[in-house]
């Protein structure tokens, strides 16, 4: 193999790079369908999963809008799009859960208010990581775009060392941004931990106490 298609070779891969961290380091923030499962919180342009609380994996929750929006939970992606569907009915911000099989919805504004408390840290997070998020999506582009131009400089037999300065500064910021987003996603796991046990504290004592009502 010679230099040149050596050189080929590596900036193909190269140009995969940004792609690969881009789909990583958003995992905390968008949905999966990942085992380890986990709250979601997703943005609005991005369509939910399957997401099983990690330490309630019988308890299903999803904390809705009084416009119908929906980002943030833990549950099946069924329970997602039939929320999706129905809309919002109770026309106020409102809890669904769902525990041993059956569904609930709290609308009782106290016990919303609560809940509203308990995920608004990890909300604010989620909003961190997504900018976050978003530079890691524009630095790709931007690395993958430079890549495709210093192919077509090596295909002319032009040299630009411009160009290679320049994807190394982007590969410098990619690494960096993804050292924030590793350090984000820690803090996110710890504040999702603490408003899950809050939450499930607050339904089930809203189940007991009946002011959750059965949903349909």
């Amino acid at each position: 193999m010679n230099t040149h298609t050596q050189l080929m070779g590596g900036l193909f891969i190269l140009a995969l790079i940004p792609t690969a961290i881009w789909a990583t380091q958003t995992k905390g923030q968008t949905t999966s369908n990942s085992a380890d499962g986990g709250i979601s919180v997703i943005s609005q342009s991005v369509l939910s999963q399957s997401v099983l609380s990690q330490s309630q994996p019988d308890f299903s929750w999803i904390y809705v809008q009084q416009d119908g929006e929906m980002t943030i939970g833990a549950g099946h992606s069924d329970d997602w799009e039939q929320l999706e569907r129905q809309g919002n009915p109770y026309h106020a911000d409102y809890l669904w859960v769902k525990t041993a099989g059956t569904p609930y919805v709290i609308t009782d504004p106290a016990i919303v208010a609560q809940i509203k408390t308990a995920i608004m840290p990890m909300q604010q997070q989620g909003e961190k990581m997504q900018a976050i998020g978003e530079q890691l999506q524009q630095k790709g582009n931007a690395i993958n775009s430079q890549t495709q131009q210093l192919l077509l400089n090596i295909a002319a037999d032009k040299e630009d060392p411009q160009i290679q300065m320049e994807i190394d500064n982007l590969s410098t910021s990619i690494d960096m941004l993804g050292q924030q987003m590793d350090e984000l996603s820690k803090v996110n796991e710890s504040l999702s931990n603490t408003a899950e046990k809050q939450i499930v504290s607050l339904a089930q004592a809203a189940i007991k106490a009946g002011t959750a009502i059965k949903a349909p």
